[in-house]
């Protein structure tokens, strides 16, 4: 058995052979999709729009909803070929020549009703597709994936993980988004039917972004072996973990490929610890306020692609600067020291017992054996 973090989602293996790699995936191959999937105004009906000289913002009408735009921030964003790459998808204006107390003199629509021109105080006239201008909203972000929220799980998802064919998210865009739904919203999938040799992984990650190398290489075999610098080398159960926590930023996400699968064993047990967390906050503050300020050092040293040293000093939970859980790093193979005086250690063990004995509940759990009965493989993501 091993268990890792998903999501971080935790993951239990034993003697599993198999491939493995870490991706990260970047969100903007998918953008133009997401754009599409949204409700959107009928463009030939053009929204009542005005500029305001006293606010300097335009406000625009979008069924019963107003937006208003300021004019540095138009300015700043005008779409025309002169301050705009379509292709690279950047601004060609200078930062240097922005005037950033810029006044709009007038505004006019486009014949087709489906743009915005604004004539500027410093003589350019901006362009502004009311397309562009429905996606984009102050004070939220614009990205559309993070309309997308999260779906928590616990062992209501044993039998219903998401599940898609290999070849369909190779061919068809509308499972390669589905299956990136799926991690975004639960942070666990799998692929089945995937031949059993080396390079599936390239394959489905070409679809996506790259391969992010590290330093066990662009992709590493988990195979059991008789000198091995990892525990996931051995037949040894791993407990919960998430993986390479010797490195500040962790991988994005985990691909595990199962090319041969051991003849007992190889399991892999998950929790989904963006559930986990906010329960242990709310039921053991003291417990996650520990863990959450504890600093532990995070050791991984060895030979692989080449020889590694790394360290990292981080907490059990990280958040991001809107206080959304980002990244949970436990791993007892690799932690050996933990920023607190000696008379505190117990206490810090205290709390990771009682955070594990949360991991470790039936209700918490899903198990899953990667595929060895037919001839294509799973890979697991």
């Amino acid at each position: 058995m091993a268990s890792q973090l998903l999501r971080s989602t935790f993951q239990q293996t034993k003697k599993l052979l198999g491939c493995g790699s870490y991706i990260k995936h970047q969100r903007v191959g998918i953008r133009k999709q997401w754009m599409s999937q949204l409700p959107k105004s009928d463009a030939s009906h053009v929204p009542p729009a005005f500029l305001s000289a006293e606010n300097k913002w335009l406000s625009l009408q979008f069924d019963q909803n107003q937006k208003n735009y300021p004019y540095v921030w138009l300015r700043d964003n005008c779409k025309c070929s002169k301050c705009y790459h379509e292709v690279a998808s950047q601004r060609l204006l200078q930062f240097v020549d922005l005037d950033i107390d810029v006044e709009a003199k007038s505004m006019h629509v486009s014949e087709s009703g489906k743009d915005i021109f604004i004539n500027w105080s410093d003589g350019h006239e901006g362009f502004y597709p009311l397309s562009f201008l429905e996606g984009e909203h102050f004070p939220a972000f614009s990205d559309p994936l993070r309309q997308v929220k999260q779906e928590l799980w616990g062992s209501e998802l044993q039998g219903q993980i998401p599940t898609f064919q290999f070849s369909d998210i190779l061919t068809k865009d509308e499972d390669l988004f589905a299956w990136l739904t799926a991690l975004h919203t639960k942070g666990f999938a799998v692929i089945e039917n995937a031949e059993r040799e080396v390079g599936q992984i390239h394959k489905v990650a070409d679809r996506v972004a790259y391969l992010k190398r590290t330093y066990y290489g662009d992709t590493f075999q988990v195979t059991v072996k008789l000198d091995p610098n990892n525990i996931a080398w051995t037949g040894t159960g791993i407990d919960f973990h998430s993986d390479l926590c010797a490195l500040y930023n962790q991988p994005g996400m985990q691909m595990l490929h199962c090319i041969k699968q051991s003849s007992s064993g190889g399991s892999n047990i998950l929790a989904d610890t963006f559930k986990i967390i906010p329960e242990l906050q709310k039921e053991e503050p003291d417990v996650y306020n520990t863990l959450k300020n504890t600093l532990f050092e995070f050791t991984d040293i060895g030979t692989e692609f080449n020889d590694f040293n790394f360290r990292s000093s981080k907490p059990a939970f990280s958040y991001d600067y809107e206080g959304h859980l980002r990244q949970v790093s436990i791993h007892f193979g690799r932690h050996h020291s933990m920023n607190v005086p000696a008379d505190k250690v117990y206490d810090v063990y205290k709390a990771l017992k009682v955070f594990f004995h949360y991991l470790h509940k039936k209700e918490n759990m899903v198990e899953y054996k990667m595929s060895e009965e037919t001839s294509p493989s799973d890979v697991q993501i």
